[in-house]
This record gives C-alpha cells, structure tokens and sequence, in this order.
C-alpha cells in the first residue's frame, strides 16, 4: 500500500508487519512443544497455536481496515502515548508479579490499564468493582480451570525488610 503523499510504503503497515513477524515465531516455537505424553488435542502447544491464530485474525481485520479507509489526505497524528503507558504498567506488573503476588499485582494492573484505557471518567467504585471482577475471572479461570499454581504472596521477598 502506498501513502498518500511520500510515495512509500504507508508507515501505518510497520506495526501490524512487526506484530505477523512476532507471531509467526512464536507460532513456530509453539509447534516446537513435545508433549510429554499424549495429552490428545489440548497438549501444552494448543493454546499457544490459538493465540497465533487469532492474533493473525486480528491482524488481517487490521490491514483490511486500513485498506478500505478512505485516503483524505490529512492523516491523524500517530500518538504512542497510551502504547508506551501499557508498556511500562506491564514491566511494572511483571516485575510486581512475585512479591505482590497474583491478587494483589494484577488488581492494580487491571485497574492501571482500566485507566489508561479511558475508564477514569465511570467514577472509582465502579472502576475498582471491573477490577476486582475481572482479577477473579482471571483467578478461576488460571487457578481452578487449569490449574496454574499463582503466587499469592512472597514472604521471602518482604521478610528481608
């Protein structure tokens, strides 16, 4: 696709390329998983294989979406703001995971990226009951459906202060 103006390739397709290039190694890793034993069809690569295939059902919304816009010739402003916030609360919430542990890292995740995604302006109530609804949903469906041991909380970590 070309821009409208430079004559290049439109600058909006670097993104999505990243995002099939990412996938398609990731989907090339997963395929790479051997199951220990027979496990059927959910063996520890299907979710993995999953993701993959709708993260490039996503992508191809994308680009099609891009595709049928109409080129009015003055382009939105690209903002990586809200991008770069999501970033930084994930290190966060990576970092956090272990000593806060599940319930309590990934409430004030959910309740950060609640925020950033444009949910401040419903009031702090109802911000804080979707994020305690969505970090139970989370709990169950981790911890009681597949049983994913999550950390609660480190003593370790918080018994050297």
């Amino acid at each position: 696709m070309k821009s409208g103006s430079s004559g290049g390739w439109d600058r909006r397709l670097i993104l999505p390329f990243v995002l099939f290039v990412i996938t398609s190694i990731y989907l090339a890793t997963a395929l790479q998983i051997t199951a220990q034993f027979d496990e059927g069809l959910v063996g520890p690569s299907f979710v993995p294989v999953v993701a993959s295939i709708l993260m490039y059902v996503a992508l191809a919304f994308v680009v099609l979406g891009m595709r049928n816009e109409t080129d009015t010739g003055e382009r939105e402003k690209l903002n990586l703001v809200a991008p770069i916030k999501v970033v930084v609360v994930t290190a966060i919430y990576i970092l956090a995971f272990k000593p806060l542990g599940y319930p309590v890292s990934t409430f004030l995740y959910v309740f950060a990226l609640l925020y950033i995604f444009g949910l401040e302006n419903t009031g702090l109530i109802k911000r804080l009951v979707y994020t305690a609804a969505i970090t139970a949903v989370f709990y169950g469906l981790f911890a009681v459906i597949f049983q994913v041991r999550l950390p609660l909380f480190d003593t370790d970590f918080w018994g050297m202060f």
